[in-house]
């Protein structure tokens, strides 16, 4: 929300520099002000007075909920160990309020308790390791041929001999 607020007044702060700077601007809003300034007036007014209506219904209605629930009978519960020795008159109506809804909860009656099974151990296994590696190897008569193993190709002679003949002629 405080972002939102900063963002909300850096950009009214810049419509007020605009306006203040820019006279195509203060001609357009004075003559909408003008225009229609009085409409703007009284749908303000409206909207206010609607707000605040709707508002005071909404704390009418808590406040008759909350003087119901405080007003109910009270089931006597034993206190707690420790409780001090302050009277309830002295609470907050929301805090009576709550006092007579817990009151109220603790009459019912308690849950069934939860039974937990521990799961037998699962015996644990050793990931698969990688597969074995394949060769391939594609041998013509008198090119040297690539031989992939794995991920990396490697060169291999076909012939050595006539290698060694080519190079003793040159």
């Amino acid at each position: 929300m405080v972002l939102q607020m900063l963002l909300i007044v850096f950009l009214s702060s810049w419509i007020v520099e605009e306006y203040l700077n820019n006279i195509y601007l203060q001609a357009y809003v004075n003559g909408v002000v003008q225009a229609d300034g009085s409409l703007i007036a009284i749908l303000a007014i409206v909207g206010a007075l609607g707000m605040s209506l709707g508002l005071f219904k909404v704390l009418k209605s808590t406040h008759r909920q909350i003087g119901a629930l405080v007003n109910t009978p009270q089931v006597p519960s034993p206190g707690p160990v420790g409780s001090s020795s302050k009277s309830a008159v002295d609470l907050h109506p929301m805090v009576a309020a709550l006092k007579a809804e817990m009151a109220h909860h603790a009459s019912m009656e308690p849950l069934p308790p939860l039974e937990v099974k521990e799961a037998p151990p699962t015996p644990i296994q050793a990931p698969p390791g990688p597969p074995p590696t394949r060769t391939l190897a594609v041998v013509p008569t008198s090119v040297p041929s690539t031989v992939i193993t794995g991920t990396m190709p490697v060169l291999k002679r076909t012939n050595p001999e006539q290698d060694r003949n080519q190079n003793s002629q040159l």
